[in-house]
């Protein structure tokens, strides 16, 4: 399904199975240090140098413990060792949900967006440089389709692609099967105008292919820095094959916002898709479908002819 460069590395060997005790029973005094969306995502400091999470587990989600074997054997980005992961059925009998679980490793340091304000101005350009030489080694891992990170449909939680929650039916292997996904509610509207903007917009799709592996969720609070480096890249539950523009024109959007200047050093460290930036953009504007953003969706594209 993809290709990677090659290098060796020692692996750790995560078991996919709950230990005998679970963590919280075996370590009472563990002590939560962050919890999201009504609980539902927790993670836990077990006080050993391990950290316990759970999450919902999305229906054909992925172990992380694979990408982190993958990403491992191919770059030199530093992921923390995950040492157990498994998934359960939790809740009452009319209403089950999967819970995703793991114990992993505990990185000594603390989330870049917590550092930056207090780093010098050249500290802060070598780690953006570093950062994005990560983001190049990641996209050198190349799939034939976009799909999960094991070949699935694509669910796109985030709508970096999508939208109004589409999932795909199958992994997309071209470009007019990735256009339809991404205009699949678009294509239904009755407005005469968005038609005809879909029409112009088409020509300006940027080629998409080969998808490259993307993290899908990269920003300061997901890099781990320590003495003023990098020493881990954090939550890579969404990490996916997706078109090789994504992640520039993910992080762009972000970059323009005055209090994230993280990313807007990072940007002008990846390799450029203006185009492909240009098209999401005015992509965008028609999925909000103000009348405000349709007039200058259709300005923008009366501007590209």
């Amino acid at each position: 399904m993809f290709t990677t460069p090659s290098r060796q590395v020692a692996q750790v060997t995560t078991r996919k199975v709950p230990p005998a005790l679970h963590p919280l029973l075996r370590y009472p005094r563990a002590t939560r240090i962050d919890w999201q969306n009504s609980n539902t995502r927790q993670i836990w400091d077990l006080g050993n140098g391990k950290l316990y999470k759970r999450r919902p587990h999305r229906a054909g989600g992925v172990y992380e413990c694979d990408i982190r074997t993958l990403v491992q054997s191919v770059t030199s980005i530093p992921i923390p060792t995950i040492y157990h992961e498994w998934v359960t059925t939790e809740g009452c009998p009319d209403r089950r949900v999967s819970v995703h679980h793991m114990i992993m490793e505990k990185v000594e340091g603390e989330s870049l967006d917590k550092e930056w304000p207090y780093l010098h101005s050249d500290t802060k350009e070598r780690l953006a440089i570093q950062f994005a030489e990560y983001v190049d080694q990641l996209r050198r891992i190349i799939g034939s389709s976009i799909c999960t990170f094991d070949g699935g449909p694509l669910p796109d939680d985030h709508e970096i692609l999508f939208d109004r929650r589409y999932i795909s039916r199958a992994p997309i292997t071209d470009d007019e099967s990735l256009w339809a996904a991404m205009t699949s509610h678009l294509q239904r509207s009755h407005s005469l105008t968005i038609q005809q903007a879909l029409m112009e917009l088409r020509p300006m799709m940027p080629q998409s292919f080969p998808a490259v592996l993307t993290h899908a969720d990269l920003h300061a609070g997901n890099v781990m820095v320590r003495n003023e480096k990098i020493v881990a890249i954090i939550d890579w539950e969404d990490a996916a094959f997706y078109p090789c523009w994504m992640e520039y024109v993910k992080i762009y959007h972000c970059s323009s916002d005055p209090e994230l200047e993280f990313e807007h050093l990072v940007v002008n460290s990846m390799e450029a898709y203006p185009a492909a930036r240009k098209f999401i953009g005015i992509l965008d504007a028609l999925r909000i479908s103000t009348p405000e953003m349709i007039r200058w969706a259709v300005r923008e594209l009366r501007s590209s002819t």
